[in-house]
């Protein structure tokens, strides 16, 4: 069927179609006069991915439950148990405004932070440019509250963690981290992260359509202008930190035992990373 028809039955527009097929969701003939010819396959994708987007998922969580709709649980029990928190921490601050007694308080924050998810137990563990540093790349992946299976892995990496030496920064490198971090609110860092992630589930798509604007970086690396910058400083010293207190050893298959979503994105991240190193070849 012709592009038109797709548009009656699903409700989409025009550019949503085309949009959800350069992401790869649906991949319609070519015919032989340039236009689309689509199946039912295709318009029941779009009828799933309209529904999705409806109930608020993104992209890369989209694409996930049509490759499995087992996830379609995980993501239902995510959900619900942030409007539960919210609720909670509401409740919380009525309490607050209406200066109830102060143990009350005191117990149902004791309860929340049970709840609380991994990202937000780190980023209070470990407040200020060290936690930015470390945790901002791994936010999309730690949204779940801690599983008991999780929980000794997760207690030895806060302990790890604390267990380094300080990080070395002048205040400028402080200050560039400071600035870098408050220019993205949580909803522009969650896109930037899942972009990342969306890339890794497709990459020969995201590579092709991105191989100019990665030439343009590496080019970019090489100049006066990046070699002076707080920004390579910083990189290279966060970079060294991590070499020689073997993070990547340590810390790295610690996060994987109490994030089943970063061990798939991991695992995922090596397939994309051979292929990358075969293209720039």
């Amino acid at each position: 069927m012709l592009r038109n028809e797709v548009q009656n039955i699903t409700g989409l527009t025009r550019k949503a179609i085309e949009y959800y097929e350069e992401q790869g969701l649906i991949q319609p003939a070519k015919m032989e006069n340039g236009y689309r010819e689509y199946n039912e396959t295709d318009v029941e994708i779009l009828k799933k991915v309209m529904s999705f987007r409806k109930i608020g998922l993104s992209l890369s969580q989209i694409r996930m439950c049509l490759e499995n709709e087992g996830l379609l649980s995980t993501i239902l029990r995510e959900k619900q148990y942030q409007l539960e928190l919210d609720y909670k921490r509401k409740e919380i601050l009525e309490l607050m405004i209406q200066k109830q007694d102060a143990k009350e308080i005191q117990d149902k924050l004791s309860l929340i932070d049970v709840e609380e998810t991994i990202y937000q137990r780190l980023m209070i563990a470990f407040p200020g440019y060290f936690g930015q540093m470390i945790f901002a790349s791994l936010q999309p992946f730690l949204n779940t509250p801690l599983t008991k299976e999780g929980e000794s892995a997760y207690k030895e990496y806060v302990a790890y963690l604390d267990g380094l030496p300080t990080l070395n920064l002048s205040n400028e490198e402080q200050e560039y981290i400071e600035k870098i971090s408050s220019i993205y609110d949580m909803n522009t860092l969650r896109n930037i992260n899942e972009s990342k992630v969306d890339a890794i589930y497709n990459f020969e798509k995201w590579y092709k359509e991105n191989k100019d604007t990665l030439k343009a970086y590496e080019t970019y690396k090489n100049s006066p202008a990046y070699q002076n910058s707080l920004e390579k400083i910083v990189s290279e010293k966060l970079r060294d930190y991590f070499v020689e207190h073997k993070y990547y050893e340590i810390a790295i298959p610690l996060i994987r035992k109490f994030s089943n979503e970063y061990n798939q994105y991991y695992e995922k991240l090596l397939i994309a990373n051979q292929k990358f190193m075969k293209e720039i070849k």
